[in-house]
């Protein structure tokens, strides 16, 4: 008997010493650079600029046949800590007038992620750990062992992939995003 499920579920940890808290969270947060480095990106932007640590993003991406290609409209935000050298990334899905449902993708509803970084010594420094936990309805039942493949190789191979993209970004100086604001100069 083949398990269909609808919701997938993920949570991943790792560490990296070859880069800094502050280039793996450039790789995650600079839209631009990683619709390069992504290749299943269609589109990727900030829709609506909140506050410095809040924007709505869109983003369009390719999924493997037979699944339909998806897109989100989800609010990000971001807090660096530099007391607990922590920065954490949380997504969660909404609605916006300015991104109706389009006919050429499944709309994802209910999405969710939090990537918290954490570094070694210091923020700027080489050496950190993270923890991402994901959530998504794909909005049509899948199979078990697609979401167990998407679960074993899939997420792996993405977090290597923002690796290599903050190794880039490290590397040439190319943190083109902001560093977000500190949790202590939030309260000031």
């Amino acid at each position: 008997k083949q398990w269909y499920q609808r919701r997938v579920a993920i949570t991943a940890g790792g560490s990296f010493d070859t880069v800094s808290a502050v280039e793996f969270y450039n790789a995650q947060v600079n839209d631009q650079y990683r619709s390069v480095w992504d290749k299943s990106v269609s589109s990727l932007y900030v829709v609506d600029n909140i506050t410095n640590n809040n924007e709505i993003v869109y983003w369009a991406t390719k999924f493997p046949f037979p699944l339909q290609d998806r897109d989100y409209v989800f609010e990000r935000s971001h807090l660096m800590n530099e007391k607990s050298n922590t920065i954490e990334i949380a997504s969660r899905s909404i609605t916006h007038k300015s991104k109706p449902i389009y006919p050429t993708f499944c709309r994802v509803l209910k999405y969710g992620s939090k990537l918290v970084i954490r570094a070694d010594k210091d923020l700027y420094q080489k050496g950190m750990s993270y923890c991402l936990t994901y959530y998504d309805d794909f909005g049509m039942p899948i199979p078990n062992q697609v979401k167990d493949r998407l679960a074993t190789t899939k997420i792996p191979e993405f977090l290597d992939k923002v690796h290599d993209a903050a190794v880039y970004l490290g590397s040439t100086g190319k943190l083109y995003v902001p560093y977000p604001q500190s949790s202590a100069s939030k309260r000031n």
